[in-house]
C-alpha cells in the first residue's frame, strides 16, 4: 500500500476515520455479543483473518500462524460454535476495545484502505482466569454497499510467540 496514494485530506479524511473507527467498533461489537455469523458477513467473499505467531511474521503461508482463515473455515468455525455444548457451560465472554486507528494508505489500483488499529480484548469462561489479549490490528477495508468488507484483518498479539490455552472467540 502507498502511503500517498489517493489519501483524502482535511476534513475528508476526518470524516472517513471516523467512519472506519465506527465500522471497527460494531465489528468487535459483534465478536462480544458472539454473534460470529455476522462478524463473518463483514469479511469480503476474498477475505482472510490472521494471527501470527511472531511478532514479525511476513506472511501466514511460510510457517505456522495461531490462524489463517478464509471464509470458508469462519463458517466451519461458527457452525462448530453454535452446536449444542453438553457441558452446559456458556460460550466465552469477551470485551474488545479498539483505538488508534489510523488511515496508512490507500491501494492506488483496488483502492482498499489500509487501517491500523490497537486492542485489547478480555476473556472470561467459566474453566478458566480472564484472560488478557492485546495488540495490533492491521485491515486492508474495501467499500462495499455503502460501507466496508474486509479484504483482510491481521491481529499481532503483543505476546502471540507464547503459549495459549485453546481460544473459541477471535481476539
Amino acid at each position: 500500500m502507498s502511503a500517498s496514494a489517493a489519501l483524502p485530506t482535511g476534513v475528508e479524511k476526518l470524516l472517513l476515520v471516523r467512519e472506519i473507527e465506527e465500522y471497527l467498533i460494531r465489528e468487535v461489537a459483534l465478536l462480544d455479543q458472539a454473534d460470529l455469523a455476522a462478524w463473518r458477513e463483514l469479511f469480503s467473499d476474498d477475505g482472510h483473518y490472521w494471527a501470527p505467531a511472531r511478532p514479525e511474521q511476513a506472511s501466514p503461508h511460510d510457517e505456522i500462524s495461531l490462524f489463517f482463515d478464509d471464509r470458508s473455515i469462519m463458517a466451519a468455525r461458527v457452525a462448530r460454535l453454535n452446536q449444542p455444548r453438553g457441558h452446559g457451560a456458556p460460550l466465552a465472554r469477551t470485551n474488545h476495545m479498539v483505538s488508534n486507528v489510523l488511515l496508512e494508505g490507500v491501494d492506488p489500483a483496488s483502492g482498499d484502505l489500509a487501517v491500523s488499529a490497537r486492542f485489547t480484548m478480555v476473556e472470561y469462561r467459566l474453566e478458566t482466569e480472564p484472560r488478557l489479549f492485546s495488540g495490533s490490528y492491521q485491515y486492508r477495508l474495501r467499500r462495499a454497499d455503502g460501507s466496508f468488507k474486509i479484504a483482510m484483518k491481521k491481529a499481532v498479539l503483543v505476546n502471540c510467540d507464547g503459549a495459549f490455552y485453546p481460544l473459541i472467540l477471535p481476539f
